[in-house]
């Protein structure tokens, strides 16, 4: 048996995290402790005294501890405040590690803030799984995490391309989806969700959450100039995104709220064209978000939005623009779409996205350089 120590960036969700899935799908001879992040000390986060808590089990082999309140830090500035942080943080993995007999663990780093209790922790070797680029952290906790690492996973070849002057042993690891849930949009038997019987469509719909960086212009120019085309936001928006008040005032555009991720596939299969934005503070980021892999399962046509440094993936099948205007060209050629070909090619490509075989390859790549 070995063991696998985790320390996320995200908290344990009921909607799995890139992390949850890697893990979960790992071998079940691995034994993982999860830690979830720490909330900034003086704050009334009710979740601060949630570290002294026992550690609750998601499936057999994890457990899930939250780590206790730190300072919010991100840079090198508050030297006593960092050692203050390093020497808690250090204390309280230490004495779970000690508690569950962990022995010889491999650490698995989701985020450049830990870079800095890697000479405080004990390990047999460091994965490195860098999944966004992170500019509000100091570069140098990166450039440390990234060199001291064994193993770098890279969600996109632009990460790669980041990473690639500190460590030369990195993999390109991109996001997955859960083929299982997404390919139910095909079941003749699905009821249609009672939220969507009185939206007339076409309808262009968004699976996923409307965070406050969401750049909605494009949906909000595709909506004002096509009234007969119906705008659906199928989970939760935030509503400090800038165009949320003028995006409701259509008549055209529905924000849903929180939908049971369960119910997403049908959902998905009344959409005649399934829709993807940007993030604002990070447009040139070319991940490809779980959603789109999830899309191509659902096997609908795809609108898209795509950074302008990077070549769209996947163009033979979804339909992308830079800009609004080319959106809405987007928009009407997804919806045009006629094409026995299309559809069958997508499932194909998001079939290959399924989770296990992320998971697999990854496991395959550790096991190659003796970490597992």
């Amino acid at each position: 048996m070995s063991y696998i120590l985790c320390l996320s960036s995200s908290r344990w969700l009921k909607q799995p995290t890139r992390t949850q899935w890697l893990l979960t799908q790992l071998s079940r001879r691995h034994q993982i402790l999860y830690f979830q992040p720490a909330p900034a000390r003086f704050t009334r986060d009710p979740r601060r005294n949630d570290y002294k808590k026992k550690g609750f089990h998601p499936q057999s082999n994890i457990t899930v501890y939250t780590l206790p309140p730190i300072y919010h830090l991100v840079d090198y500035d508050h030297p006593r405040l960092l050692r203050s942080n390093v020497k808690r943080l250090t204390k309280y993995i230490g004495e779970k590690v000690s508690e569950n007999r962990v022995q010889n663990p491999l650490l698995w780093v989701c985020s450049p803030l830990y870079a800095t209790l890697l000479d405080e922790l004990d390990c047999r070797g460091i994965v490195y799984d860098c999944y966004q680029d992170w500019p509000q952290f100091d570069i140098r906790w990166e450039s440390i995490l990234a060199n001291r690492a064994d193993v770098l996973f890279a969600a996109s070849p632009g990460l790669v391309e980041h990473l690639a002057p500190c460590n030369s042993n990195i993999a390109l690891l991109p996001n997955g989806c859960d083929v299982k849930l997404f390919s139910r949009a095909d079941d003749l038997t699905l009821q249609v969700p009672s939220l969507l019987l009185k939206i007339r469509g076409p309808i262009f719909g968004f699976l996923g959450d409307v965070s406050g960086r969401l750049d909605l212009r494009p949906a909000y120019r595709a909506a004002r100039q096509h009234a007969a085309w119906s705008f659906v936001f199928a989970e939760r928006c935030s509503r400090v995104n800038p165009l949320y008040e003028k995006m409701s005032a259509l008549p055209n555009v529905h924000f849903l709220g929180k939908i049971d991720p369960a119910e997403l596939p049908a959902y998905g299969a009344q959409f005649d064209v399934l829709i993807d934005l940007l993030e604002t503070d990070d447009p040139d980021e070319d991940v490809v978000p779980s959603r789109i892999y999830e899309y191509l399962v659902i096997g609908k046509p795809i609108a898209a939005m795509y950074p302008l440094r990077f070549i769209p993936v996947y163009s033979d099948v979804i339909y992308s623009g830079r800009d609004p205007k080319e959106f809405v060209d987007a928009c009407y050629q997804a919806l045009m779409e006629n094409s026995a070909w299309a559809p069958a090619t997508r499932r194909r490509y998001g079939q290959q996205a399924d989770w296990s075989a992320r998971a697999g390859e990854a496991e395959r790549i550790l096991e190659s350089n003796s970490l597992l």
